[in-house]
C-alpha cells in the first residue's frame, strides 16, 4: 500500500532511487575490477643463455699491435651501474674492410670513471690504438651508452646478439648525446684519453 501523503511518496521514490544508484554502483565497481585484473596467461619470461663467449680480458689490449687493417672501435657504456660503482664500458673492435668482429672485451675490465683498474685499462687500449694509427691506419672511436640487457646478452653465443643488433636495433646512444649525471664525467674522461693520445 503507497501512501499518498508528500512524505510517503517522497520516502517510497527515495526508497527506489536509492536501489538503484547501489545496483548501478555495484555494477560500475564488477566493471572497475574487471578491467584491473591481470591477464593469467601473460608470464614475463627472460631467456635464459648459458654458451658464455671467451670474451677478452684487460691485459688483452696488446693484440691490437698485430692487426692488418683499419678499424672500429665501440666503447659500449652501461646505462645503469648493476655490476659496479662505475659505468662499465665493453670495446669491441672490427675490420673496416669486412665489418667482423676480431676482438670483443669482457664485462668488468673497462670504465672511464674513478681511479683504478678498469681506467687504467682503457688508458692502455687508447695507448695500442694511437700506435696502430702512427702505422697508417684509420682508427674509428664510438662511445656509445647502451641498456645493461643487450650488453649482457653480447656476451652470449645463444642469445643470437650481433655487433650490428648493439649499434642499430636497439636504443643505443652515442656518448656526446647522454651527458647527464656520471655520464658528463665519463664523456670529460674519454675526450681527455682521446686528446692524450690524438684519435681525435
Amino acid at each position: 500500500m503507497i501512501d499518498f501523503s508528500y512524505n510517503g511518496i517522497k520516502n517510497t521514490f527515495g526508497s527506489f532511487s536509492l536501489f538503484n544508484i547501489s545496483i548501478y554502483a555495484k555494477k560500475e565497481q564488477i566493471q572497475i575490477q574487471d578491467e584491473i585484473k591481470p591477464d593469467p596467461l601473460k608470464v614475463d619470461i627472460k631467456p635464459v643463455f648459458t654458451d658464455f663467449k671467451t670474451t677478452l680480458g684487460g691485459s688483452d689490449v696488446t693484440l691490437i699491435e698485430g692487426i692488418k687493417d683499419n678499424i672500429d672501435v665501440y666503447l659500449f657504456i652501461e646505462r645503469y651501474k648493476d655490476h659496479s660503482s662505475w659505468n662499465l664500458v665493453v670495446p669491441v673492435i672490427s675490420e673496416q674492410s669486412t665489418g667482423r668482429v676480431i676482438y670483443q672485451y669482457g664485462l668488468g675490465y673497462f670504465a672511464l670513471e674513478g681511479s683504478g683498474g678498469g681506467l687504467s685499462k682503457t688508458d692502455s687500449m687508447m695507448f695500442y690504438l694511437k700506435k696502430h694509427k702512427e702505422k697508417g691506419f684509420n682508427v674509428s672511436i664510438f662511445p656509445m651508452v647502451i641498456d645493461n640487457e643487450y650488453l649482457n646478452n653480447f656476451e652470449y653465443v645463444d642469445s643470437g646478439t650481433k655487433l650490428n643488433d648493439l649499434t642499430h636495433n636497439c636504443n643505443a646512444t652515442e656518448l656526446i648525446h647522454y651527458r647527464k649525471d656520471s655520464f658528463e664525467w665519463i664523456y670529460k674522461k674519454y675526450k681527455e684519453l682521446i686528446k692524450k693520445y690524438e684519435l681525435e
